[in-house]
């Protein structure tokens, strides 16, 4: 009889990583077995009973390839239970019902994903809402406040099916099938390779899932792949509404001071002679790079680092302030940060610089391809939010994208509000949402 044991544990991490073990061995050993029997040649053959029990060893063991990563497998997403995961901290102690699932992304990446319903609504579905987070923060970061001045809340009650995206190397994913955190490979990627792959795979998902189209919300980075990934012809056809949050294609005009200072510094170029392949504010050497940027262009980073990189947020509740801090700021890869310094320098929205040579193997091209935003379809369902006080996504830049789009996207701005402001303020509800939500139902 075959067997197959799927390991529960609390940690996540050490659930994957016995899954992708148990998958590379099984591999081996069922290519030692087909080796084993070739050499046996006629022996195996005449063996009977010894002949029949390895061809029902290997039919187990590809049985077990198959739970493992076939059909039902990680490639199309895995139900998970996390102790410690989004649902069970952020959904689930407000009454809701969330689903937690893992999906792997084509080069290897375990992404977690996360589906809410609300028990307030009834009815018939609007269908599924997919909403993909920013730069330096994860999926929860939609979740930090509660249900009434939350978008995922908002939407569950409205009657959508509530889909949280997390990045390849946030908190509440679930690593890689093979390489670790240590490896430079591990971060070997930037807003290209979210798009291509991160993106792509959870849409998939969603959408095989929901067999409907998607209304997409994006904020900061989260619109930025979506951009890019539209004006390629890609994943577009699976989305039926698209809002943008702090909407960034180009970064042109960025004031914020940290990022600025750290363009000035050349710190991409002093570190990719380092072994500094992540940025994580909670490691020493997260920490100690936002020192160096910060003593040596004389920023008061201790007194208001939040402020220095998304302008000054206006609506946040001080007293959330330890709540917010214990989950965010989370990892992201020093390529994808130096990604958006090339993008700053080249004043232009385009695939990562690697060198004229590289380029030419990579590319065709001895320069990087730029995102096209005029190639994004002129009919697609398009609600941008700009918030005036923003660092990054500052609105000069927003007016150049808005100048780029062949579509004419519904366009809301809000005065008194920064970068942050869009996923933690008080107000949101009112002032973003609720626009959000009347976008939503608007037919297309």
């Amino acid at each position: 009889m075959c067997a197959f044991t799927d390991v529960q544990s609390s940690n996540p991490t050490a659930d994957i990583t016995h899954i992708s073990v148990q998958r590379r061995v099984v591999l081996l050993a069922i290519r030692e077995l087909i080796s084993q029997k070739a050499r046996e040649g006629m022996e195996a053959k005449k063996g009977g009973l010894m002949g029949n029990l390895l061809q029902r060893t290997v039919v187990c063991l590809v049985l077990n390839v198959l739970l493992c990563s076939g059909a039902d497998g990680l490639k199309l997403g895995k139900s998970v239970q996390r102790a410690n995961g989004v649902c069970a901290t952020f959904v689930i102690p407000w009454g809701y019902g969330c689903d937690e699932f893992m999906v792997e992304t084509d080069d290897g990446f375990l992404l977690g994903l996360q589906k809410i319903t609300s028990p307030k609504s009834s009815g018939k579905s609007k269908g599924p809402a997919f909403l993909y987070h920013g730069i330096l923060i994860g999926g929860d970061s939609w979740l930090l406040n509660p249900p009434e001045e939350s978008l995922p809340f908002m939407l569950a009650d409205t009657g959508y099916d509530v889909w949280i995206g997390n990045t390849r190397t946030t908190s509440f994913s679930f690593n890689h099938v093979s390489l670790r955190r240590e490896e430079k490979s591990f971060w070997d990627w930037s807003v290209d390779e979210l798009w291509q792959y991160d993106l792509a795979a959870m849409l998939e998902f969603v959408h095989s899932k929901s067999q409907s189209k998607i209304s997409y919300i994006g904020f900061s980075q989260g619109t930025q792949a979506a951009f890019a990934a539209f004006s390629e012809g890609k994943l577009i056809d699976m989305v039926k509404n698209v809002v943008m949050l702090a909407p960034v294609a180009y970064v042109d005009h960025a004031t914020s001071p940290i990022p600025i200072a750290a363009v000035k510094l050349y710190v991409d170029k002093i570190v990719e002679n380092l072994p500094l392949y992540a940025f994580d504010t909670q490691i020493i050497s997260g920490k100690a790079l936002i020192e160096f940027i910060c003593t040596s262009s004389n920023l008061p980073c201790i007194e208001g680092l939040t402020t220095l990189v998304t302008g000054p947020n206006c609506c946040i509740n001080e007293s959330r302030r330890a709540w917010y801090d214990k989950y965010e700021a989370q990892a992201t890869s020093a390529k994808n940060l130096f990604h958006l310094v090339q993008q700053y320098r080249a004043k232009t929205f385009a695939k990562y610089d690697y060198g004229a040579k590289e380029n030419l193997q990579r590319y065709g091209q001895k320069t990087p391809p730029s995102y096209d935003m005029s190639k994004i379809p002129k009919d697609i369902h398009l609600m941008l939010i700009q918030a005036e006080k923003d660092a990054i996504a500052v609105p000069s830049d927003i007016k150049h994208l808005l100048n780029e789009l062949k579509s004419k996207p519904t366009f809301v701005s809000i005065p008194t509000y920064a970068h942050l402001d869009f996923v933690v303020a008080t107000n949101a509800n009112r002032l973003v949402y609720d626009k959000v939500l009347d976008f939503l139902g608007q037919p297309t």
